[in-house]
């Protein structure tokens, strides 16, 4: 299983060890395009309170943590607004493969399977990692959501690189782990699901939304740190005005730090924040980067090494915005 709905602009695998290799893995995604719209906050939370009691029964029936259950359908639904998610009530990208007969969703050239309900999609995704491949995380407790994204990862669940940290990120910044020791409701997903009360028709005020999210922890970005900065990462209903007020950075500022236009208002899920100013030249032994890809640009090098946009334009003789091509040479060094 891949995952489908990644970023809509090429990133970075800015985990990679860059002194044994450099590695850029590019991620399309498709959630941003089909939809015309960007994810907000409020959705996430939405979709934590709708699906909370589904991902409680999968953790007490099955065995998976809510936190990584809900996480990743947070993540592969872009919160429930994707295509797949709206046309096929499907919140994991799950494939058809070639044992599956029934309905489904094409998109692009591939087949993913098509439910009746989002519940069918979440008992579906309890039942895939039942097999064979995911048999060494039942091992791990269910406090250990990380444990649980790295071996999603390894066990080849995304192609995404990233696609542990964005799990670990989101269940962090939303507090998806202190969910763990709440009760599930009686009965299964079924009979939750007809027994839930019918939302209300009329558009909920914001006095509603306050009440609704009460219980919802602060949000909170783990601060971490490369290149000699401090930095957080986007999750899904980020925007960089959040992000600012968050840290006590102007948001001026935190556009500043990041070479980010001003008229650009939300980052890209798993995209790196630096929350101060980026350095002239690169930091350690490395000295160059070699370019990949021809659709890698100065931008995502010099957040790659935290290194100010128009330093590194300068020290290649390049415009900000040069085409680059594969085998390009990029110093990082006077």
């Amino acid at each position: 299983m891949s995952q489908i709905y990644n970023s809509n602009r090429k990133y970075i695998d800015i985990f990679s060890n860059i002194k044994q290799k450099t590695v850029f893995c590019l991620f399309f995604s498709l959630f941003f395009n089909l939809l015309g719209h960007s994810v907000t906050r409020e959705e996430v939370y939405n979709y934590i309170d709708k699906y909370k009691d589904a991902a409680l029964i999968e953790q007490r029936d099955n065995g998976i943590p809510v936190s990584i259950t809900l996480a990743q359908g947070l993540l592969e639904s872009a919160a429930g607004t994707s295509r797949l998610a709206r046309e096929g009530n499907n919140h994991f990208g799950v494939k058809c493969h070639r044992s599956y007969k029934g309905d489904s969703v094409i998109i692009g050239k591939t087949c993913y399977r098509k439910y009746r309900s989002v519940h069918d999609s979440y008992l579906d995704h309890s039942r895939f990692l039942k097999g064979k491949r995911y048999q060494e995380l039942f091992t791990l407790p269910l406090t250990d959501y990380r444990g649980w994204a790295h071996g999603l990862k390894r066990c080849g669940y995304a192609t995404d690189s990233l696609y542990a940290e964005k799990l670990i990120s989101m269940i962090e910044t939303y507090g998806l782990d202190q969910l763990v020791g709440e009760t599930a409701p009686a009965g299964d997903i079924a009979t939750v699901d007809k027994t839930k009360p019918k939302p209300k028709p009329h558009k909920p005020t914001k006095q509603d939304m306050q009440e609704q999210h009460w219980h919802h922890p602060k949000l909170h970005h783990p601060i971490k740190r490369r290149n000699d900065l401090n930095y957080v990462m986007a999750v899904l209903g980020d925007t960089y005005q959040d992000i600012a007020k968050e840290c006590n950075v102007k948001p001026s500022k935190l556009l500043e730090y990041n070479d980010i236009a001003n008229n650009k208002e939300q980052p890209e899920v798993g995209e790196i924040v630096y929350i101060n100013k980026k350095h002239s030249e690169a930091q350690g032994a490395v000295e160059q980067h070699q370019v990949q890809d021809s659709n890698e640009t100065l931008w995502l090098i010099s957040q790659l090494y935290g290194i100010r946009l128009k330093d590194l334009a300068k020290l290649n003789k390049l415009a900000p915005d040069a085409t680059l091509h594969k085998g390009d040479i990029i110093r990082l060094k006077r």
